[in-house]
């Protein structure tokens, strides 16, 4: 199979829509092809199906899974150590009564699973559409319990999705969940909430349609505040990242765009103007697209924030995978990267407003009201006398209810560009070599494949294919284990990957220095059922002292 990337190849795919898909491509080397005969250990778990969740616990050493009707505590040092406990069972009759399928959609299927501190996960499962949530002891691997003995749940609502098959994200920050998904049985009222913590739970105001159907791929939090004492002092945020109908355009078919918002992690919501809902939620369009013609890849299948180390946040590197809608490209993926200063720029730029009555967006071109709308209390705001968001000013919180969305698109050309390749995760590692360091990206597939791919001299490159599975399926999840290599989850099987001899090591000197082979010391993989589913130049030995 010939794996190109973007840089070198002159190519074009020819489209319906009379664009051209032309792109100077530059032709890497065939990347090497393992499978999984490779591997060391494996692992199943007979009648246990739809592996929907997982979490890398570098705490204790353990990968948590998350499956339909079961959990699983798998020790990364050796996998064969197990642990399971299955779910409290679910009311069929209920579930039947909702109209629902008894053999796919009446069982708890696990959506959520986050460390929630030292000693506790928190799980969310979708309890046969009627969400619930719950906490598991790690010291023991048990569902914690209540004062009389019966497994403490609490309401799944705003926090887990209804349907098993809703996309939705979570993400938990000093004891505060917060959440993308949908908040009723219909899946129609989409929400962006926070709860959990001491504080007051604070969700998106759907009235005000802040969401279009929202399919949410990840969210991440980032420590702006830091470092403590800047001169800013602004807030730390949460993003989320999500595409949705882009109401913002007047075309005749429904044009999909990607978004990235954010939440500060200081909202109080308002006293007076929104009530125990977001003062701070504004969000921009995210733009992958060829950079001669402007062909959009403007479906996110998934997004992965690469962070510096330290308090440089401004470093920042949102890696993400996209597709596309149009017909003639569908079948292709493309990989764009965006700069923490790009999305910086968007949110402090003007702003969006629509006409309630035609319902077209035009760009605010007035003043804005102050303290900015939409940001965080910062030192600005301080001096102003506003210490939290319940002290902004109603006519600062009027105008982010109908100027949520930013006029800057936050745009990007394609590191990586794949014809007849649907990508489906991506993860990204940052390696030291002795005199630069690399970004390596592991990219899965609709077919159970894992790209590895790497940027040198500016030109993206993919040095490996691995065949995970000999029966395709998409993969679902891509974990990083900084020790021992990828975790890469679809449904039914795990499996290790061996670790590189010295003698493909070797082969090191053997390919061209802007490629110097890569090989990662272990692969852990993982399949669910079916049914649910300008630079330096780079050197050899350097690439070499980094990779290995």
């Amino acid at each position: 199979m010939d794996m190109c990337s973007l840089v070198g190849e002159v190519g074009s795919l020819s489209l319906s829509l009379s664009l051209s898909l032309s792109l100077s491509l530059a032709r890497s080397l065939q990347p090497q092809i393992t499978s999984s005969r490779h591997s060391l250990g494996l692992f199943s778990a007979e009648g246990v199906f739809n592996y929907t969740s997982l979490l890398l616990s570098q705490e204790d050493d353990m990968l948590y899974v998350g499956a339909r009707e079961a959990l699983f505590a798998l020790s990364l040092s050796d996998i064969s150590r197990i642990k399971l406990q299955k779910n409290v069972s679910v009311s069929l009759e209920e579930c039947s009564f909702k109209g629902k399928n008894l053999k796919t959609d009446c069982f708890n299927y696990i959506k959520i699973l986050l460390r929630l501190n030292s000693t506790h996960l928190y799980v969310c499962g979708t309890y046969a559409f009627s969400p619930v949530c719950s906490y598991i002891n790690t010291s023991t691997f048990t569902l914690a319990r209540d004062d009389v003995g019966e497994v403490a749940m609490e309401d799944g609502r705003s926090r887990c999705p209804f349907n098993p098959e809703y996309k939705s994200t979570a993400i938990i920050v000093d004891g505060e969940l917060y959440t993308g998904t949908v908040s009723n049985f219909q899946g129609n009222e989409p929400v962006i909430y926070k709860s959990l913590g001491q504080g007051t739970a604070l969700k998106t105001e759907n009235s005000l349609k802040w969401l279009q159907d929202p399919i949410f791929v990840g969210s991440a939090y980032i420590e702006e505040s830091q470092p403590i004492g800047n001169p800013v002092g602004d807030d730390d945020k949460i993003y989320f990242f999500f595409s949705e109908a882009g109401k913002e355009f007047d075309f005749f078919d429904n044009t999909i765009v990607s978004r990235i918002a954010r939440v500060c992690k200081g909202d109080r919501g308002g006293e007076r103007v929104l009530q125990k809902k977001w003062t701070t939620f504004l969000k921009a369009q995210l733009l992958c697209s060829l950079p001669d013609d402007g062909f959009p890849f403007n479906i996110i299948q998934d997004m992965f924030v690469l962070k510096p180390m330290g308090d440089s946040w401004e470093s920042t590197v949102f890696y993400g995978v996209f597709t596309s809608q149009y017909k003639g490209a569908s079948g292709s993926s493309a990989v764009c990267a965006f700069t923490m200063a790009q999305v910086e720029r968007a949110f402090s730029g003007r702003y969006r407003q629509v006409n309630r009555e035609t319902q077209q967006w035009y760009t605010y071109n007035h003043p804005a009201p102050e303290p900015r709308p939409g940001a965080c209390v910062t030192n600005h705001a301080r001096q102003m006398g506003i210490q939290s968001s319940l002290h902004m000013p109603d006519k600062v919180l009027n105008f982010v209810k109908d100027h949520f969305l930013m006029d800057s698109v936050i745009r990007s050309a394609p590191l990586l560009l794949k014809r007849s390749v649907r990508y489906t995760q991506i993860a990204v590692h940052k390696i030291q070599g002795m005199e630069r360091a690399y970004d390596v990206l592991f990219i899965g597939t609709d077919d159970g494949k894992l790209h590895k791919a790497i940027n040198t001299n500016d030109k993206m490159h993919i040095i490996e294919e691995m065949v995970l599975f000999a029966d395709p399926q998409p993969v679902q999840h891509i974990e990083l284990d900084p020790q021992r290599g990828v975790l890469a989850g679809e449904q039914e099987l795990l499996r290790r990957f061996r670790r590189p001899t010295a003698q493909r090591q070797g082969e090191l000197h053997r390919v061209r220095p802007s490629l110097a082979a890569f090989y990662f010391a272990h692969c852990l993989c993982f399949q669910a059922a079916r049914g649910m589913g300008r630079a330096a130049p780079a050197r050899v030995e350097d690439l070499a002292a980094a990779l290995h």
